[in-house]
């Protein structure tokens, strides 16, 4: 009893906690045409679903009240390679995806059940998302010109199983919508792919990336 006492005692002292991250989410969308007049071409997107993505958390507990405050940051990227036709039976190969990098700070509330060992927690909080469209088309790459920061908010809820009293395991299931803007453009005006010159569209390409698809993730959790 002693023993059990004193390991719970000294599982509660530490402050912190640092977290490695894998997760998953299940879809988002980049739209090709976003300021176009035009509703039906604006709102055309390509999908880009099954996103993965590693990320670190720092988290610090509040005394007294059971509540903790906590940073995170991730590094998302999703492409997809499909053929474009350009006469005929020629095609040309083009690949187009994103990395996104969130920033999010958030607010943990702890659910008074379970025990020491095993507890649920709900949050929520802001964040702002970093990131860039990736386009390649026939071998070429549309050079980023410019990009905006995007604000987002999110919700989420998780559970932790401690192991030991230095070491842990998360899994959350969180709930946000990430967007931002981003335009590249081709340097050059045309390349020769299979004999054949291929001409490259000199307008910039504005583009918008939305992640809004239902994120799981699970981490280890190091208690310091």
């Amino acid at each position: 009893m002693l023993l059990i006492t004193a390991f719970q005692a000294f599982s509660q002292d530490h402050d912190y906690d640092l977290t490695l991250i894998g997760s998953l989410t299940t879809s988002s969308k980049l739209f090709h045409h976003p300021n176009d007049p035009d509703e039906f071409i604006r709102s055309q997107f390509l999908p880009l679903d099954n996103v993965f993505s590693i990320g670190i958390d720092l988290r610090r507990r509040l005394e007294p009240i059971d509540v903790q405050i906590g940073l995170s940051v991730e590094y998302l990227s999703k492409t997809e390679s499909f053929n474009v036709p350009i006469s005929g039976s020629r095609f040309v190969p083009a690949r187009d995806g994103y990395v996104a990098i969130p920033i999010e700070l958030s607010g943990y509330f702890f659910i008074p059940v379970g025990d020491e060992n095993f507890r649920f927690y709900m949050g929520g909080g802001g964040g702002v998302y970093l990131g860039n469209r990736r386009y390649n088309y026939a071998g070429v790459v549309a050079q980023i010109v410019e990009r905006n920061v995007g604000y987002g908010i999110h919700i989420l809820s998780g559970v932790r199983y401690a192991l030991t009293s230095m070491i842990s395991i998360r899994s959350e299931l969180k709930f946000r919508n990430v967007q931002f803007e981003t335009v590249n453009k081709f340097t050059q005006s045309s390349i020769t792919y299979l004999g054949s010159t291929i001409y490259l569209d000199q307008e910039p390409l504005p583009s918008r990336i939305s992640i809004d698809g239902m994120t799981v993730n699970a981490g280890l959790v190091f208690h310091f």
